[in-house]
């Protein structure tokens, strides 16, 4: 069976050399046809993407770089090689950086706390040529209702549920059967890419702010 990491080469950018030296090792052992390469800074990542003749389908950068924070060395690298997938590698504790990650058109977040099977897992839909980043957050980032593609009686449905009720509740209060809410909550599920009443609760209250300020 194929790897989609077979062949696919990661330039990864991380100025503490223990952690950097380590995970470049425990990656190429788990995947011995990933090419990784592993350099200290933004200046080492440059010269490497200039004299590599094969290329890298992935640079891996650190939040914190000396002198400059990973997403500021991402948007240099994507004025300098708009080909290039960038993804960030961070330590730090800040629910808001897979976001901003997101909006600088990276293509994953990657948290140093991962286990090794799961960062692999990520890595491995990247090679696919999907974006990677955590459900919760993608939940909370979607856009306001008139973008979601739901239907009028969708958004209702999802705009009681944001509100606590069951799916009697919201079949009582909407005039429809409770089969009926089910079906409904499975396509918003399917069209929001929400997995579960959770992520659909927080992407309402994210899509319908004037709801809770009422």
């Amino acid at each position: 069976m194929n790897d989609a990491l077979d062949g696919f080469a990661v330039l990864l950018v991380d100025d503490h050399p223990l952690f950097r030296d380590a995970l470049a090792n425990v990656l190429r052992v788990q995947v011995p046809g990933l090419r990784v390469r592993a350099v200290a800074s933004l200046a080492d990542a440059l010269r490497e993407l200039a004299h590599d003749r094969d290329g890298f389908d992935l640079v891996l950068l650190d939040y914190r770089l000396p002198g400059a924070d990973g997403l500021r060395c991402a948007s240099r690298l994507r004025e300098l090689h708009p080909e290039l997938g960038i993804g960030l590698l961070s330590g730090v504790d800040d629910p808001t950086l897979a976001g901003r990650a997101r909006r600088a058109g990276l293509v994953t977040y990657l948290p140093k706390s991962l286990e090794i099977p799961a960062l692999l897992g990520r890595l491995r839909l990247v090679a696919d040529g999907q974006v990677v980043f955590d459900d919760q957050e993608a939940a909370t980032e979607l856009p306001p209702s008139n973008c979601l593609g739901l239907s009028d009686r969708q958004v209702d449905v999802l705009r009681q549920l944001a509100t606590g009720g069951t799916n009697k509740e919201i079949a009582r209060a909407l005039g429809i059967t409770p089969s009926t809410v089910k079906s409904h909550l499975e396509a918003i599920f399917d069209r929001t890419g929400t997995a579960n009443r959770v992520q659909a609760v927080m992407l309402a209250r994210t899509a319908f702010p004037e709801d809770d300020a009422r």
